[in-house]
């Protein structure tokens, strides 16, 4: 019986893996199509002007934080589109106030992990692009996401202690689901040099599992395409 529930949870995790690597796999080729198909409809003029990689990382709200990794592609007159994915931890939603960990008590309390929401988010924008200067812009973006999220549920316990161990006033269960999310985002962006650049933004994540909000620091490498700067008249 024991050995049974182990090879199904064994088959259920490896299941979990592949299908988000179909979903990754799957996402990143109609990104790739998208991006491909506008650039072949404006063969007349020079259809990229950007094209980097960002990776950003900050926190959210219910006490969370995220990291970020994506590609981001500027078209001919300033349109944008981003393919991202975000990992995200934080607070469930509905962590009850009263909520006590439990511990085992060696001289300290070594307290139990605490419950703790995983989230991850492959997602599709497309916006516009804002020039304010020679070396900064600004984005702003809305698409979809395919959202990959556990929800956690919470029953009252009595506590039980027994002189080593103290347990949860709440028992825990898990259950991942996944979803589809719409994601908004807007970035501020500065280029260092013309391979290299730094930025800051925010985003939100409107989903049936949990909606995210955060706040990111984010590096940007790739082609940043700086306007030369212009000689002064004699």
């Amino acid at each position: 019986m024991n050995k049974d529930l182990g090879l199904n949870e064994l088959f259920t995790k490896k299941t979990k893996k592949m299908a988000k690597k179909i979903i990754l796999t799957t996402s990143i080729f109609l990104w790739l199509c998208l991006v491909c198909s506008v650039t072949f409809s404006q063969v007349k003029e020079k259809p990229i002007k950007k094209i980097y990689l960002q990776v950003a990382s900050g926190p959210s709200n219910h006490n969370g934080a995220f990291y970020e990794a994506g590609i981001q592609v500027v078209l001919k007159n300033n349109w944008v589109t981003t393919f991202s994915y975000h990992g995200i931890e934080m607070n469930p939603k509905n962590l009850p106030s009263d909520y006590e960990q439990g511990y085992v008590y060696l001289i300290f309390p070594f307290y139990d992990e605490f419950p703790v929401t995983k989230m991850d988010l492959f997602s599709f924008t497309a916006g516009k692009l804002f020039e304010a200067g020679r070396k900064i812009w600004f984005t702003t973006e809305a698409g979809f996401s395919l959202v990959n999220g556990e929800t956690m549920s919470f029953s009252k316990q009595p506590i039980v202690w027994d002189g080593l161990y103290k347990s949860s006033n709440y028992s825990v269960s898990k259950e991942n689901k996944t979803t589809i999310g719409g994601m908004l985002k807007a970035d501020f962006n500065w280029a260092i040099l013309r391979f290299l650049g730094l930025g800051a933004g925010v985003f939100v994540n409107l989903n049936s599992l949990q909606s995210p909000v955060g706040f990111q620091v984010k590096l940007m490498v790739g082609k940043l395409n700086l306007k030369r700067k212009q000689k002064m008249a004699k």
